[in-house]
């Protein structure tokens, strides 16, 4: 939700934007106008990657407008593809498997991901609830619309809720997001507590640290947009390293500076898209990192691809907790 006022009108969401070319005072006024309802180039030039959310000191959340913005002028149309694999996604049949009693409640959203990703000790006993019914939509801020996700917000947190849970895990940050920052803004109560993927492998792993194995091995991390709203989960990531002993080496696009990993910016720019995954790998691999880990799956989709010529492997970060476990090798 845009917060005009402690918006300070500086400009800085925009010029320090590393995907859009322009300086402070055309900031200004490109802001002006986005407030004011008139056009604005930055409309159809915004890859949606939140990062102004996180630049603006005042938590004004720019990207909010932005957002509110793009979906005026329909830029969703743009994206017929991307916007009707959205839709699609609702319909995903759901289900819960349960594989034991105790264990984490884990959201997989429509996500299920390899056959082996969520095997091993780290998840053992645990309950996993996946398809339409639970998922999130948060993606539909990547195609310039906000209204699909605050039509079903209420239906997603009831669903959710009825899954029985005090605590709830949720894999993708998307969803985490969701559950802990927008539902919230749109006047939703949310009867549990959301977790986020980093906090709750930092605790399993805690919880297991007489069986890991240091892996001394320098690792970069791709911190996804979602994250540009919950910057407080990332110590998490920190700690996981500092258990298994992974090194996470200095980086030019780290942090508030991370690059989204491109995948948002497919269907605007192919071209764009390539150059930003190759920059963003590239930046990994000469800061020394043998390996890159992913919390979110686009960014892992997105950037496998591509990380063998930057000699990276690529791993979620659950993976490389289970290398460090010696339940998986690379």
């Amino acid at each position: 939700m845009f917060l005009l006022s402690n918006c300070t009108e500086c400009g800085d969401c925009l010029s320090k934007c590393v995907y859009i070319e322009i300086d402070g005072e055309e900031a200004k006024k490109e802001f002006r106008n986005l407030i004011d309802g008139k056009p604005s180039p930055v409309i159809s030039q915004c890859v949606s990657c939140m990062a102004c959310d996180e630049i603006c000191l005042e938590k004004a959340n720019p990207f909010s407008l932005i957002v509110k913005r793009q979906e005026e002028q329909n830029e969703i149309d743009r994206f017929g593809k991307a916007k009707q694999m959205m839709e699609d996604a609702y319909t995903i049949p759901s289900k819960i498997e349960k594989r034991g009693e105790g264990g984490p409640v884990i959201g997989l959203c429509i996500y299920t991901g390899t056959p082996d990703l969520f095997e091993g000790v780290l998840f053992e006993n645990a309950t996993f609830f996946m398809g339409g019914e639970y998922f999130c939509g948060i993606g539909f801020y990547h195609i310039g619309a906000e209204s699909p996700v605050k039509e079903k917000a209420r239906a997603i947190v009831e669903g959710v809720t009825r899954v029985g849970a005090k605590d709830v895990v949720f894999y993708h940050d998307d969803c985490y997001t969701f559950f802990k920052v927008t539902a919230p803004e749109f006047g939703l109560e949310v009867p549990f507590r959301p977790i986020s993927w980093p906090e709750f492998l930092y605790r399993r792993m805690k919880d297991l640290k007489g069986r890991i194995r240091p892996i001394h091995r320098k690792v970069a991390y791709q911190r996804p947009c979602a994250s540009r709203y919950t910057p407080e989960k990332d110590h998490y990531v920190d700690e996981i390293f500092h258990l298994i002993g992974a090194e996470k080496p200095s980086r030019s696009y780290e942090g508030v500076t991370a690059l989204c990993c491109g995948g948002a910016v497919v269907p605007r720019d192919w071209e764009l898209a390539d150059r930003i995954k190759h920059q963003n790998l590239h930046d990994a691999s000469e800061a020394g990192a043998e390996i890159m880990v992913t919390l979110c799956p686009m960014c892992f989709a997105s950037l496998k691809k591509r990380a063998a010529q930057h000699n990276l492997k690529i791993l979620p970060l659950s993976q490389l907790c289970r290398v460090a476990l010696e339940e998986v090798k690379i």
